[in-house]
């Protein structure tokens, strides 16, 4: 989980195409996440909604905190978004892996 949300970061903060590529590919192509709004996204309109993303969150670091894992492919997790040191942004994550792939994610909001 920290790796892949360093490929992330490194796209929002500096736009880096390659690590796009890289996050993207690590989700099972019937992937969906539950955002924080309640809207459920498939991988393509993930994949669409970050594509414009690049380079639009500078300073932006994300850190994983607190990982439990429930089963061999269930985790939990706190997710915290800082730009320049200051949280900007806090959820719980639950990630459903299969076969080394990211099947589902449901974020709640916190704080």
């Amino acid at each position: 989980m920290i790796r892949h949300h360093e490929h992330l970061t490194a796209w929002l903060r500096d736009g880096e195409a390659d690590r796009l590529d890289a996050f993207l590919r690590a989700h099972h192509e019937t992937f969906t996440l539950v955002t924080t709004e309640g809207a459920v996204l498939g991988l393509e309109t993930l994949r669409h909604a970050l594509r414009g993303a690049g380079g639009s969150r500078p300073g932006l670091s994300i850190r994983i905190e607190d990982i439990t894992r429930i089963t061999s492919e269930v985790y939990r997790f706190l997710e915290r978004h800082l730009v320049d040191d200051s949280v900007v942004d806090e959820r719980v994550v639950t990630a459903v892996m299969e076969d080394g792939s990211l099947l589902s994610v449901q974020e709640t909001a916190r704080g």
